[in-house]
């Protein structure tokens, strides 16, 4: 019996001892994770310190060679007429004398810039779809130099002026490869925005044409972010070109295109919808910005399937932004 008893207390006495080593290991694990944790933040910290030391550096050297003090723009009002948007660019050089002199040069095009006081101004128009990036020139009794200054680089006066969307089907498309042909679109068209101050949209419209005849209209009930529900099956014959376009019209009454859908009846390859494809039109029809033109940017995967209900010459398409 006694030695039942002291056995049952030896067991009770390892099992009080496993529970605190247990505990003992558990809380010192707590305290390596917090030590690793710790040792993180502070090398985050140090890498931040190094690299915010590194970019005064680079400032400084860049301000120690540059030719100029200051030197910035400011961005006018749209022009409605001209359609160009006026730009201000003002610099001060570091050396100046009577007879100093400063252009800036854009591109092949260089220009005298006014002296007033100890500052130099130039305004001139640029195009919304313009790249704007002029270099320095300072002359001073026939001594040229020249530097190219990132404060003077404008970006994107497009974005300074209008309001942009965003839109991407998401859903599932499908159509013929033969005949006879016709195009399924179910899902919604996801529409992101991007408001510029007053300058907002008004109207949102998603518009389907064939062959340039308007033969379905959606309109939105929102005029910035939202969704526009699309379950459509288009009949079509050879050669006939169908395409989708989001079509919103801003507060300037300048209408934004994005084309979201384009199949040509009986072609075998069809063209993809793509990101960057604003179109801006101003109110007497001329175009002055097409983003179509360059290499636009795909915001979807595409997957090609056939589902188990369609024929061999069906190709389906699933659309993911």
């Amino acid at each position: 019996m006694k030695k039942t008893k002291l056995l049952y207390i030896i067991i009770a006495m390892l099992a009080v001892s496993q529970v605190y080593f247990i505990f003992q290991i558990n809380s010192l694990k707590t305290k390596v994770q917090q030590t690793e944790n710790g040792i993180a933040y502070a090398e985050d910290r140090l890498e931040s310190n190094i690299s915010e030391i590194y970019s005064n550096v680079d400032r400084k050297l860049e301000e120690y060679t540059s030719l100029v003090t200051n030197c910035g723009y400011e961005i006018g009002e749209f022009n409605l007429q001209t359609l160009k948007v006026p730009v201000t660019f003002k610099l001060q050089p570091k050396t100046l004398t009577e007879t100093t002199t400063v252009f800036l040069k854009f591109s092949a095009e260089k220009i005298l810039m006014e002296r007033q006081g100890t500052e130099f101004v130039l305004t001139k128009a640029f195009a919304i779809k313009d790249e704007v990036f002029p270099a320095i020139i300072i002359e001073d009794k026939g001594v040229l130099q020249f530097e190219e200054h990132d404060y003077l680089r404008v970006y994107n006066i497009r974005d300074k002026v209008f309001s942009s969307l965003s839109p991407c089907f998401e859903g599932q498309s499908g159509y013929s490869a033969q005949g006879p042909y016709d195009y399924r679109m179910k899902g919604n068209i996801a529409m992101g925005s991007v408001i510029n101050g007053d300058n907002s949209f008004k109207d949102i419209k998603y518009i389907v044409t064939l062959d340039d005849e308007v033969i379905k209209t959606y309109q939105a009930d929102f005029v910035g972010s939202g969704n526009i529900e699309i379950n459509d099956n288009f009949k079509m014959k050879t050669g006939q070109t169908l395409i989708g376009k989001v079509v919103a019209t801003d507060r300037l009454n300048f209408t934004h295109e994005y084309l979201i859908m384009h199949y040509v009846a009986g072609e075998g390859e069809q063209r993809e919808h793509y990101y960057e494809n604003e179109k801006i039109i101003a109110p007497d029809g001329t175009a002055i910005c097409d983003l179509d033109e360059k290499e636009p940017i795909k915001p979807y995967m595409l997957s090609g399937f056939i589902r188990g209900d369609e024929s061999q010459d069906s190709i389906s398409k699933k659309l993911v932004c």
